[in-house]
């Protein structure tokens, strides 16, 4: 689960995007970011497929450095299924995104655990590690547009 403080703190972040928010770096724009963070958030909820390439040294080396450093590389490679000049899902417009992510978190917070799909990369995940995944994969995306 998304902790409260945590989710209320990604929220306010998210309100102060707007359509014309501009990135940092990178090639989304601030629209297509919010639906590769919605496509994320189908994956592992059963919305969207995806291959599960997850091997040892991802599951087991990769997700727990993604998690304990302090800011992630800018233009990591991500799955095929959340890319947006891949199969990422195209972006709908900005409001539309943004409202469905806020959603999209609180139906990730009422999913049981043995609902959640596996990561592309990191396999199968419990919802604790999910959880913490999302929080750093938004976080990363809101610096990334200076929120």
């Amino acid at each position: 689960m998304i902790a409260p403080e945590i989710k209320e703190n990604l929220f306010l972040r998210l309100d102060k995007l707007s359509p014309d928010t501009k990135a940092k770096w990178g090639s989304m724009n601030v629209a297509q970011m919010l639906a590769h963070m919605n496509d994320a958030f189908k994956i592992c909820l059963g919305m969207k497929p995806a291959v599960n390439k997850s091997n040892w040294f991802n599951q087991y080396v990769k997700f727990n450095v993604a998690l304990v450093l302090p800011a992630w590389p800018k233009g990591e490679a991500t799955a095929d299924e959340m890319a947006q000049d891949k199969q990422g899902t195209s972006a709908r417009d900005f409001y539309t995104e943004l409202e469905f992510l806020k959603t999209m978190m609180e139906v990730f917070n009422e999913r049981g655990d043995s609902k959640l799909k596996p990561h592309p990369m990191f396999g199968a995940l419990t919802k604790q590690q999910w959880a913490d995944l999302f929080a750093k994969h938004l976080d990363h995306h809101l610096k990334q547009f200076g929120v």
